[in-house]
């Protein structure tokens, strides 16, 4: 116990002493060239592009799933498939948002100087 106290206690007082030697850095696609800042955003973009066909295939089937469900009158594949249905929902909303979840968690960790 009073080691690890003690260890505490000298990390800690060195910390204000220690500097980030990556304080003046930035992510920054330019060094690659304007080709690759391109294809690199055109990439992204279809890869999210096919995220959301996916998603969107997925909510429909469980939608089909459902109502097939209740047509039918099976009370156990009507609770799966309005829970599959709430699912999909949910990830397709945050795939949908996934430019602005990705921008705010960077914009936290910029705040917090991370």
């Amino acid at each position: 116990m009073l080691t690890a106290l003690t260890s505490e206690l000298v990390i800690r007082s060195a910390a204000p002493f220690v500097e980030n030697p990556l304080d003046w850095t930035s992510p920054n696609f330019n060094v690659f060239g304007v080709k690759f800042k391109n294809a690199a955003g055109l990439l992204l973009g279809g890869i999210w592009g096919l995220a959301l066909i996916v998603v969107a295939g997925a909510f429909l089937m469980a939608l089909a799933r459902w109502g097939v469900a209740r047509q039918r009158g099976h009370v156990d594949d009507i609770a799966e498939g309005a829970q599959g249905v709430k699912k999909t929902t949910l990830v397709f909303g945050c795939t949908a948002a996934a430019g602005l979840i990705l921008g705010f968690i960077l914009a936290l960790a910029g705040a917090i100087g991370a």
